[in-house]
């Protein structure tokens, strides 16, 4: 969520500018009591409506998350406000919010219009766009387009690049490509994540090579002992 839950207080001037019609005051106000929760988000909304109706990208953004919480907690899920969610993220993000653009693949109508919004938000440097769209791609059966996003999202640092040499080693199995996969999981358990060695070891035993496949699943299995042991010794905060 773009909104933080720990608001600075309120500068003093900011209520009175609201009152008095200042989009900016409108906007912050609103802000602050969407942090604080205050009687359920019916005030914040009062003071972000008017400062979106206005024009303000991010008040518009905001209530997209209003909308958002009050669908979540609604009995049964409500609909209606994830539709209205849905059209205060698209203004927000047709009006250049980036976090609104880097949000709308998860509001679009149909698959054409997440690709459309997962390629915005590659521009602006959302670095889970790229396996995003690799993924979209792939559900539409664009083999070779969502292959290079594929690979693409593996340079990136961290759990995403991680996750993304996992879905890019899925994507050969499918294609046939078990070698390649191998290949693929192989880096990934290189890195230390035990399903790439796992994985690994399942293309090994369908490519008739059962010793390495062993090895595999035991260099798997240590790897997820020492996660394991990794994460009861770390302290406590």
């Amino acid at each position: 969520m773009a909104i933080p839950k720990r608001p600075e207080p309120l500068e003093p001037w900011v209520e009175p500018a609201a009152e008095a019609g200042d989009v900016a005051a409108m906007n912050r106000l609103g802000q602050y009591l969407y942090q604080t929760g205050s009687e359920g988000n019916v005030p914040a909304e009062k003071w972000l409506l008017a400062a979106a109706e206005a024009g303000d990208a991010e008040a518009m953004y905001s209530l997209t998350w209003v909308h958002h919480d009050r669908a979540v907690n609604a009995t049964p899920h409500g609909q209606d406000h994830d539709l209205t969610a849905a059209s205060w993220c698209r203004r927000a993000a047709q009006a250049g919010w980036i976090p609104a653009i880097q949000s709308m693949h998860a509001y679009a109508a149909d698959q054409d219009e997440r690709e459309c919004w997962l390629r915005k938000a590659v521009e602006t440097g959302d670095p889970w766009a790229p396996l995003n769209l690799a993924g979209v791609l792939d559900e539409m059966g664009r083999a070779s387009e969502a292959e290079d996003w594929y690979r693409r999202a593996t340079d990136e640092p961290g759990g995403i690049g991680l996750s993304a040499r996992d879905s890019l080693g899925d994507f050969l199995l499918r294609q046939g490509r078990l070698e390649e996969a191998a290949e693929c999981w192989k880096q990934l358990a290189e890195a230390g994540e035990p399903a790439g060695a796992w994985h690994r070891a399942y293309v090994l035993e369908k490519l008739g090579r059962p010793e390495e496949a062993a090895t595999w699943r035991q260099q798997g299995d240590a790897l997820d002992a020492a996660k394991r042991a990794q994460e009861l010794d770390y302290p406590e905060r």
